[in-house]
């Protein structure tokens, strides 16, 4: 188990730069960084070493000390899980982006999973996803928090011979005009800033809306989805 420790000493082990790179370090540099006895300091850095959070090697002028992969995945988790914690719990999760382009996909998939979308989401699904560019921090965290939210699952199923994944959708409205669903598949070819949405009708049309235009997402809580 990862205790708040352990967390506090990978983030000062990323604060002299081994989130990047080796750094060289010595368990008294370590304890006076931490307000700790060099004692403790190195009997963190043995924990960590054995929880696989750092790789660690010894030289003459002290220990060259690296976070792993699994070391940046634990900051990584408590990074996220401070920027829900900034946003008020009573404020709606509003998310602003761009409209951009799509990569053709979209009708393809929609259209595949139709059926299960209509009786998860409520509605038939127009054959199209719209893509929203998230390019600010602030609608970052939003998606965050998003993420933290219950969803909802469109099981996955096979057809022919080819497998489709679960797709964890989140209920929205769009521009605060149309109900649609933000729609993240296991397999997907877009950055982590784009999300697709899904509507019952070509949002582009309905809202007459074309790239670059403001889009704004706001969460429609589970239970308060119809």
């Amino acid at each position: 188990m990862i205790t708040p420790e352990t967390w506090f000493t990978l983030y000062s082990l990323a604060k002299r730069g081994a989130l990047h790179k080796a750094i060289t370090l010595t368990t008294r540099e370590l304890g006076d960084t931490l307000g700790i006895s060099q004692q403790t300091a190195s009997r963190r850095i043995t924990e960590c070493v054995e929880m696989g959070l750092i790789d660690r090697s010894h030289t003459a002028s002290g220990m060259m000390i690296q976070l792993t992969e699994i070391g940046k995945n634990e900051l990584s988790y408590v990074l996220k899980e401070l920027e829900i914690a900034f946003i008020p719990p009573e404020d709606e999760i509003v998310i602003k982006g761009i409209l951009v382009e799509g990569i053709g996909e979209g009708a393809y998939y929609v259209e595949a999973y139709a059926d299960r979308f209509q009786r998860s989401l409520g509605f038939k699904p127009f054959l199209g996803t719209l893509n929203v560019k998230i390019n600010n921090e602030e609608s970052r965290r939003a998606v965050s928090k998003m993420k933290h939210t219950p969803p909802l699952i469109v099981s996955g199923f096979t057809d022919e011979g080819r497998t489709f994944g679960d797709v964890i959708c989140y209920r929205v409205k769009v521009n605060s005009k149309m109900e649609g669903a933000v729609v993240i598949a296991q397999r997907t070819h877009h950055s982590p800033n784009i999300l697709e949405i899904i509507a019952p009708f070509n949002i582009r049309e309905k809202l007459k809306v074309k790239n670059d235009d403001e889009i704004i997402l706001t969460i429609v809580p589970l239970h308060l989805a119809t």
